[in-house]
């Protein structure tokens, strides 16, 4: 594999795997000021010992060095010996096989062994460093194992966690970044050439980012860049059309539906082909259990003998049923909320003309900033209770299940604004405007918001609504959302650092101006040496770094594909926004991993999870809400030269005197008697439904479209493809060389299939019939033949 380069760069660090953190003297002790209780220290002191002792027994080297002053923390630092990751590997290949693990040897690109961290096996295997540091913490935070799960290939555990029962002191934990290797992906990276701005980055980088950080990010980058090079046709598309002025383009509409399924199906495959090659296909097969999950029975698996913990799967459905009042009490609240500010932004914008004009329309900003926040944060939080009670028994369902309840109510605040637009205000914001104007709703909200209570409307309300709040708000969400998380998720961190790095420095010279006492002077004045000074220093920096969470970033590209998918019939520039974004997202990601977050500990997985069917359903709904848009806005007059988006089927229906639409009325008559009899046949409301149906249709339709493009891709890159030819190779070869060994096995004594006619007379005792001299089919055609 052609790796990155580190520049002839030397390490004079020490090798660590992990970090512990261990609160050793309380706070309040810590500035040594107040003397330590000796019961306390002894407890404490006993609690250190058993937990060296733990990381002993599961063969680790511990060593441990003085935290920072005035912590009274201790740092544990552990690592594996070449032989232990060995060992690991070797266990870890008989359970994979024994669980159904497919592992392509000949597919699985071998990295260069000479990486720091690396270890080449006995056998000519390299153990990256990825799985080094994922066998460690394997063996820090796994269960305890037994002599059954042994035999199997399971390995136990210290059982620890950061706290944990057994040791409650325990802070904190992390693997520590490798800053050689951040230092040439940056440099990589930051390289731009045609190939990079077109095709993004070669499956060599992926690999390498595989074998620093392991499959789940290496994962996502793989995702992050099919999905870049896969919108350079939607870019294409959307740039051609924006160019001609055409929106709400049926043909656009469809292209963009038929693109999108085909970029999803493309993933699935993609996905499938990587997991052959990085030997992980059915890994769902061994997944871990979670540390919070809490069993009703423990019993042996009757088939391989294992230990397994049972939480029957009806009580969790139930608990998922019972925790739906709660689900449905947050969504109700935030479209309450959304819409509420909704349309207090509509009437202070587009309507108030009273004291204050310059400053009110923010009220709707600050409400928007304030309470949608609030009640997202509250959502979290209980989301994460509720999963938890849930009581899933593996990280990938624990996760799912909180993925689907978190971005749900994500993509309610995103999209509800272009909802509420399209689906409400332009179809019936003046009848609306002008209820809330007669029955004097108006004059006594903005007597509220001015503070004048002699405050009185006009005799005669102006308003019309303005389709431009579309645009306006696809355009705020596809460039000036992409930009803010650029600069919250890369640069505020860093200026945040910044600021506390020079607090702090401030106040450690101030205290050692005061004290003058040297010993202040480094944080970690006990160092031996330079170099331990500044690695100690380093841990400490990284321990002040956040965890990384890639659901952060899969849930920007979700919205993202959700703002191209669903919404870019009103602004086909949309793609094009996203083709751009993310060619800087790639980059940016890559520094907010090594910057401004821990190292992620290495995670095995085959697949991206439930984030596929988050894609797929976004999809489905674009067919709904792309049909429903067409529909409404479509511009029916552009084969007439008059191309206008302002005047749409939805216009006609709102305003059939318009001289532009001579054939409006007789447009809503038609449609009205298509639409069912329980169905409403007013203006606006009878367009709503018949858009509505004909998304229904369309939506259905779908299906059929999506099941083409399934059966000819699966086809095109999977049948015959190298991955698919050699996983049936290794099935085939397995086969084989499992019938051989029964051969050899059942065919040591000769003559095994070979009866004696003795004992053929004993079978068929009228062996007459069976006589070779009474065989008559040959003479037959002997004596037909000379016959004639």
């Amino acid at each position: 594999m052609a790796g990155w380069q580190r520049d002839g760069a030397t390490r004079d660090e020490p090798l660590v795997d992990f970090v512990l953190k261990f609160e050793a003297i309380p706070k309040e002790y810590a500035n040594g000021k107040k003397r330590v209780p000796e019961p306390l220290a002894r407890e404490r002191a006993e609690e250190y010992t058993r937990l060296e002792r733990t990381l002993q027994e599961q063969g680790l080297n511990v060593t441990s060095r003085v935290g920072p002053a005035n912590s009274g923390h201790v740092l544990l630092f552990v690592h594996a010996p070449d032989q232990l990751l060995t060992e690991m590997r070797s266990k870890e290949r008989v359970h994979d096989f024994l669980c159904g693990v497919v592992a392509v040897p000949n597919l699985t690109q071998t990295p260069s062994g000479d990486a720091f961290g690396a270890v080449r096996t006995s056998e000519g295997q390299v153990i990256s460093p990825a799985d080094r540091v994922r066998y460690v913490h394997h063996l820090l935070t796994a269960a305890p194992g037994d002599e059954e799960s042994s035999r199997t290939g399971s390995v136990g555990g210290a059982g620890l966690s950061a706290p944990c029962s057994a040791f409650p002191h325990l802070v904190d934990m992390m693997p520590l970044h490798d800053r050689d290797f951040n230092a040439a992906w940056i440099k990589a990276w930051s390289n731009v050439s045609f190939r990079s701005i077109m095709m993004g980055i070669s499956e060599d980088e992926i690999e390498s980012l595989r074998f620093h950080f392991g499959e789940k990010i290496a994962l996502y980058f793989a995702f992050l860049n099919t999905y870049f090079t896969s919108l350079a046709p939607a870019a294409v598309l959307g740039l051609m059309f924006w160019l001609t002025g055409e929106a709400y383009n049926p043909v656009y509409a469809v292209m963009l539906i038929l693109w999108a399924c085909a970029f999803v199906e493309v993933w699935r495959l993609r996905e499938r082909k990587l997991a052959v090659r990085w030997g992980t296909t059915n890994l769902g097969n061994t997944l871990e259990r979670r540390a919070a999950f809490r069993p009703r029975t423990v019993t042996r698996d009757p088939i391989t003998g294992e230990k397994l913990e049972v939480y029957e799967w009806w009580r969790r459905e139930l608990r998922v049923i019972a925790s739906l009042p709660v689900v449905l009490l947050f969504v109700v609240l935030l479209i309450a909320t959304l819409t509420a500010i909704f349309f207090i932004e509509v009437i202070v914008a587009e309507v108030y003309d009273g004291p204050g004009k310059g400053i009110v329309p923010l009220i709707p900003t600050i409400l928007f900033s304030t309470c949608v926040p609030a009640i997202q944060g509250a959502w979290q939080a209980t989301a994460r209770a509720l999963t938890g009670w849930e009581n899933h028994s593996t990280n990938r369902s624990y996760n799912s299940s909180l993925t689907i309840k978190i971005f749900g109510l994500q993509s309610l605040v995103t999209y509800g604004g272009l909802v509420l637009t399209a689906f409400v205000y332009i179809p019936f914001g003046e009848r609306l405007i002008h209820w809330m104007f007669d029955h004097g709703y108006l004059t006594r909200i903005f007597q509220f918001v001015s503070r004048q209570p002699n405050f009185q409307m006009p005799s005669k309300l102006h308003f019309e609504v303005h389709p431009v709040r579309l645009y306006n708000q696809l355009f705020a969400l596809c460039v000036t959302g992409q930009v803010t998380n650029t600069v919250t998720e890369v640069l505020v961190p860093i200026a945040l650092r910044s600021v506390t790095q020079w607090s702090d420095a401030a106040a450690r010279s101030w205290a050692c101006f005061r004290r003058k006492d040297t010993k202040e002077r480094h944080r970690v004045s006990f160092a031996s040496d330079r170099v331990e000074r500044s690695f100690l220093e380093r841990v400490h920096a990284e321990f002040a770094l956040p965890t990384y969470d890639v659901f952060v970033d899969y849930a920007e590209m979700a919205t993202q594909l959700g703002n191209i998918t669903l919404w870019s019939a009103i602004w086909p520039l949309a793609p094009v926004m996203g083709y751009v974004n993310n060619f800087f997202e790639l980059r940016s990601d890559a520094y907010k991993i090594i910057v401004n977050m821990r190292r992620p500990v290495p995670v095995r997985t085959d697949t991206i999870g439930t984030w596929v069917e988050v894609f797929s359903f976004l999809v489905r709904v674009a067919v709904f809400v792309n049909a429903s848009l067409v529909y409404l806005f479509e511009d029916r007059h552009e084969r007439s030269g008059i191309s206008n988006a302002v005047h749409t089927t939805m216009r006609s229906y709102l305003h059939p005197h318009l001289p532009q639409q001579p054939d409006a009325c007789k447009t809503e008559t038609q449609v009205a008697s298509l639409l069912p009899h329980f169905l409403p046949k007013s203006s606006a409301a009878g367009a709503l439904a018949a858009s509505f149906l004909f998304a229904l249709v369309c939506e259905q339709l779908y299906g059929i479209l999506r099941a083409a493009v399934q059966h000819i891709l699966e086809r095109v890159m999977w049948r015959d493809s190298e991955e698919e030819r050699a996983v049936r190779r290794m099935q085939h070869e397995n086969r084989v060389s499992l019938v051989g060994r029964l051969e050899r096995t059942e065919g040591a004594q000769d003559g095994l299939h070979q009866v004696p006619a003795t004992l053929r007379a004993r079978i068929h005792p009228d062996m007459s019939f069976w006589d070779a001299s009474h065989d008559s089919g040959l003479s037959y055609i002997a004596s037909a033949a000379k016959a004639e």
